[in-house]
């Protein structure tokens, strides 16, 4: 019987991952934070910047709804990577905020493979690679 350890990275993997960054534009555009964190695992976890890491879908969901109005969020640069169990991807972002200037980092998604063959992203971080206010960088 195989597992889903013995299943192999696949180009269709690669594909579908491929996609939930893209999903995950296209929910954080709409404002359809519910999609977002369904997209998680039931204990995912996200490392935003200068902010605490959030744990659970159900908190995920929370701070989605009480993040600011977004009035565009971009990926760029997306490479995805990994084995038939545990997927990382990496990427380019630019978020803009409604009335402020536009933000460019970066970030680092860990997807897992559920039982029932389903990709979720299983903990996410990203950063501004703007200096924060105040900083020596400025």
């Amino acid at each position: 019987m195989r597992t889903v350890a013995d299943v192999p990275f696949t180009e269709q993997d690669q594909a579908t991952l491929r996609q939930m960054f893209d999903a995950t534009t296209r929910f954080i555009n709409a404002g359809d934070w519910a999609s977002w964190a369904a997209i998680y695992t039931e204990d995912g976890l996200l490392q935003p910047p200068n902010a605490p890491s959030i744990k659970g879908r159900a908190k995920l969901l929370e701070w989605g709804q009480a993040f600011p109005p977004i009035e565009k969020l971009a990926f760029s640069d997306v490479e995805v990577h990994g084995d038939g169990k545990l997927a990382w991807g990496v990427s380019r972002y630019t978020l803009k905020l409604k009335d402020q200037s536009s933000d460019t980092g970066k970030q680092l998604v860990v997807f897992r493979r559920a039982a029932d063959g389903k990709w979720r992203v299983m903990a996410a971080s990203f950063s501004s690679d703007l200096p924060v206010p105040g900083s020596i960088d400025q």
